[in-house]
């Protein structure tokens, strides 16, 4: 388990990322604005601070390793959570079993 201590640590640590990233893009829009105008400059300053982490995204994203069956535990998951809805909610659980059939059923085609 993390401590709060850790936890308000860690937190602080992103503030302080996103904070610096800000000034920085802050820093290039007005280095940028005598040349380019004020929205030109933070136009190119938001390309610039956006399209390295986009590439990395597509790059790391998710390949075609899909499982076609679902882990036995999650399954038997989903049926509990299905059949106490259904006592709560018996139509809205009839059109969520329906809607993940559904699903289910072209995934296995795909």
């Amino acid at each position: 388990m993390m401590s709060a201590r850790k936890a308000v640590a860690g937190m602080l640590g992103v503030a302080l990322i996103l904070v610096g990233v800000s000034f920085l893009g802050f820093g290039l829009a007005s280095a940028l604005a005598p040349v380019l105008t004020v929205a030109g400059g933070a136009a190119v300053t938001g390309v610039l601070l956006l399209l390295p982490p986009l590439v990395w995204a597509l790059a790391k994203g998710p390949t075609q390793n899909v499982t076609t069956q679902p882990e036995p535990a999650l399954e038997g998951l989903w049926l509990g959570e299905l059949s106490r809805l259904a006592l709560k909610k018996p139509l809205l659980a009839v059109l969520v079993a329906v809607a993940a059939g559904a699903a289910r059923s072209l995934l296995r085609k795909s």
